[in-house]
């Protein structure tokens, strides 16, 4: 699997269930069959994956919404990313 950039274009992995309670979402891969949860934040940032996006796009979103400077946001944003990608909750592609 390719690495991320801040170039990759990610979406959600069609074959994830999910669903929301209160801010928080509920998520299980029907591959493996795993449960995860993500806080607010994970939620906010699983709604603008519902098409695909460009990471450097997402960043400058999260950063209009949330009081956090550009290098904390990719970082912390690139960690999350990375680790969706890992459990195979999110597909991407480089350009």
């Amino acid at each position: 699997m390719n690495s991320l950039s801040l170039q990759s274009v990610i979406s959600r992995n069609p074959l994830l269930v999910s669903s929301e309670i209160d801010d928080e979402r509920i998520m299980m891969n029907t591959t493996t069959g795993e449960y995860y949860g993500l806080d607010a934040i994970g939620n906010r940032i699983w709604a603008l994956l519902e098409k695909p996006i460009r990471i450097s796009s997402l960043i400058e979103i999260l950063v209009t919404e949330f009081n956090v400077s550009v290098n904390q946001c990719e970082s912390d944003t690139m960690e999350f990313l990375s680790q969706l990608s890992e459990k195979q909750l999110i597909i991407h592609t480089n350009d």
